[in-house]
């Protein structure tokens, strides 16, 4: 910490604290996660080499900026990060701010081009919700906490289902999934999408992830052969774990001030197969970025009520 000096608290994660701090040499505000191994003789945490590691892969305008990394004596890693002014989470409960339809549009459209640049570098994020779209004073979003994220894509990647927070988590995780794809972000990106046009979570199961499938089931109707083929072959459908079956409510029954090209986009995120869900790159070129009302330029972004 000698380059730099500690200015206040901002919070703490599920790996570490983090500090607001001024860098000595430049001047320049940043943001300092200290994470430690829960036992000294472990080393330095496997989290922080593997975020770092990731992070070092981008400059990219949408993802958050390692700025530098060093360790202190009791074996902790310092991740130092540009500094935001809030996030999305905090936005979206801030009932003083209005998000038009415009302003969700910005907002989506940021998301998208930061998963797009960690899927063409076969990288999942596997932690998408609001509280880590990050955003900086001249309204840039920032797509932060890369601790849960791992690279795909190898021939039988098995990856843990234990990934992704509740309500944002897709449904073939929530069957015991080991081998899923970057559709597991996409899901994420649409239930975010949902909150943004909602003002509240979309999907809100009760702790369990059987009670997020049946939230999941209730809204999209139940699995079957024809709207998600491959379902039975996922662990908790092996052990006969079975739900009543359940017609889908019409997307547009539930968003009714969203204007069609909205809800197309939406259906194309949110769907029960992820081999149907459209990609970043997809849902980008979808026509509801070209139409109107066209994006709220970021630095018109509202992101507090001061």
């Amino acid at each position: 910490m000698d380059h730099y000096d500690e200015i206040k608290d901002l919070g703490a994660g599920t790996w570490g604290v983090v500090k607001m701090a001024k860098q000595k040499s430049t001047g320049r505000y940043v943001a300092i996660k200290k994470i430690k191994s829960e036992r000294s003789e472990e080393g330095i945490n496997f989290t922080a080499i593997r975020e770092i590691k990731l992070l070092r892969e981008f400059k990219h305008e949408n993802i958050i900026e390692l700025v530098d990394v060093f360790t202190t004596p009791d074996m902790a890693v310092c991740l130092v990060y540009e500094v935001a002014d809030t996030d999305l989470e905090k936005i979206l409960k801030n009932r003083a701010i209005s998000i038009s339809l415009a302003d969700t549009k910005q907002h989506l459209l940021s998301l998208l081009r930061a998963i797009e640049a960690c899927h063409d570098r076969w990288i999942l994020h596997r932690d998408l919700k609001p509280d880590n779209c990050l955003f900086l004073k001249d309204g840039t979003m920032k797509l932060a906490d890369f601790g849960l994220a791992r690279m795909y894509g190898t021939p039988k990647t098995r990856l843990s289902p234990q990934a992704i927070t509740l309500w944002y988590k897709p449904p073939e995780l929530l069957l015991g999934a080991s081998e899923y794809s970057s559709a597991a972000d996409i899901w994420s990106v649409g239930c975010i999408f949902a909150e943004l046009l909602l003002r509240r979570p979309f999907l809100q199961g009760n702790q369990t992830d059987i009670s997020q499938l049946d939230k999941i089931f209730q809204v999209f109707g139940t699995p079957t052969e024809s709207n998600w083929p491959d379902h039975n072959t996922l662990p908790l459908c092996t052990r006969g774990l079975e739900w009543d079956n359940c017609p889908p409510i019409p997307v547009d029954e539930i968003f009714t001030a969203a204007p069609q090209d909205c809800i197309s986009l939406l259906r194309s995120m949110l769907v029960l197969d992820p081999n149907r869900r459209f990609t970043a790159s997809q849902c980008l070129n979808h026509p509801y970025f070209s139409n109107d009302p066209a994006p709220t330029p970021k630095e018109k972004l509202i992101l507090s009520s001061d």
